[in-house]
């Protein structure tokens, strides 16, 4: 962690309740300022990276993506405060069901506000649809990566994600944010590559760990709770920013701030199983407030549990694993009311297992794998997730609203 060593397991924390620009700029400078400041993290004339959470092209208020005024409020805070020279570009490949066109680049920006915060604040907008190939020997289940050009080019990655839950790994944050770094539709065969949770978990590590971010900002003034990332999750103000050099502390730390255990989010666990820092919440600093205060009562967590403590079982795993998942794992339906047969379900599915036959939507449960991006991606919240009479029996769960 370049010039952030000291805080690896430090995470600030600093209530703020609003999109008010002076606000946030305030409160998001005095979150900084607990761990070292701006100037700590950026040198005179560097080029700097914002990587917000852009998702899916989706308005601010649906709180899927970062809100364009946390991430103007940060522009002007290192303009005017830090370094004037300074090089300031924000980009982010969208979720699979946007290929990394600069059509589909710009319609993303646009809708999410940040257009029109490049423009007023004349900071680029990265719009190029190339990528480097890494070699990353480190890499535990990965050692070739797509990057996209602007995260290797960065001096200084500045990662600015969502406080949010997640269906797969059951909050999206700090870390899952870097997967934004991997170029375009790649992200879809790694979805293909990597079915078992761990295995996907250790891919976005791998991904996090090639270039971790010099600073993370999270915007957790308004979340996302329930069946996040996308517009199936319900937005609810939370009234938080947080700062880290250590993603994997910021993540942990929110994981128990929404009600979770470590060991039920797979990211932090698979971080502690690798030895990682930040993966243990006992060792954590919390500056700025305690635990007990931050906690939230009555957060509505994902309702889907991928079933980890039968699947840790070798046996299990080698050859029950398809019928685990088919009988135990909710399933996407239809929600009638809400599709407009849109068919960003079909276009996102890296299994194909979603089609569209006769006017209707049609899943293969055979060929999914319960990876939810369907349900990630639709901008209707259309896709609910349903468990079997057997996955009902043993969870008592049924429909996941």
């Amino acid at each position: 962690m370049k010039n952030g060593s000291d805080f690896i397991n430090k995470v600030a924390v600093v209530r703020c309740d609003s999109y008010n620009k002076q606000e946030l700029i305030q409160k998001i400078e005095s979150c900084v300022s607990l761990i070292g400041g701006f100037k700590k993290y950026i040198r005179p004339g560097q080029r700097i990276l914002l990587k917000p959470n852009l998702l899916s092209a989706s308005r601010p208020e649906l709180a899927v993506t970062t809100h364009p005024v946390f991430i103007e409020s940060i522009i002007d805070i290192i303009k005017k405060n830090v370094f004037s020279d300074v090089e300031i570009i924000i980009a982010d490949s969208p979720g699979a069901a946007t290929p990394h066109t600069i059509d589909n680049l710009r319609k993303v920006y646009k809708e999410c506000g940040i257009e029109y915060i490049s423009k007023i604040k004349g900071v680029k907008l990265s719009m190029e649809s190339e990528f480097s190939l890494i070699s990353f020997k480190e890499g535990k289940v990965l050692k070739h990566l797509e990057i996209i050009k602007p995260a290797v080019d960065a001096d200084v990655i500045i990662n600015l994600p969502k406080f949010k839950t997640h269906s797969l790994t059951r909050i999206t944050g700090a870390v899952k944010n870097m997967y934004g770094t991997v170029h375009g539709r790649t992200k879809t065969l790694l979805h293909t590559k990597f079915i078992e949770i761990d295995k996907f978990c250790d891919m976005l590590l791998d991904i996090y760990l090639y270039r971790p971010p010099e600073l993370n900002i999270m915007d957790g003034i308004i979340g996302l709770e329930g069946e996040g990332p996308g517009a199936s999750g319900k937005p609810r103000s939370i009234g938080m920013i947080f700062a880290g050099t250590n993603g994997i502390a910021v993540d942990c730390l929110i994981s128990e701030i929404m009600g979770f255990k470590s060991e039920d989010v797979p990211i932090i666990k698979c971080a502690g199983s690798r030895g990682l820092e930040g993966s243990d919440i006992g060792k954590i600093e919390i500056i700025g407030a305690g635990i007990k205060d931050l906690l939230i009562k009555d957060f509505k967590l994902p309702k889907n549990t991928p079933v980890d403590r039968i699947t840790k079982n070798r046996f299990v795993k080698a050859y029950m694993l398809p019928f685990i998942r088919n009988h135990l794992y909710a399933s996407p339906y239809k929600n009638n009311e809400k599709c407009t047969l849109c068919e960003i379900c079909v276009n996102t599915c890296p299994e194909k297992a979603v089609i569209l036959k006769n006017q209707d939507l049609i899943f293969d449960y055979k060929k999914c794998i319960r990876c939810y991006c369907c349900s990630e991606m639709c901008p209707c919240g259309a896709v609910d997730l349903k468990y079997s009479f057997l996955g009902n029996l043993i969870f008592g769960k049924g429909t996941v609203k």
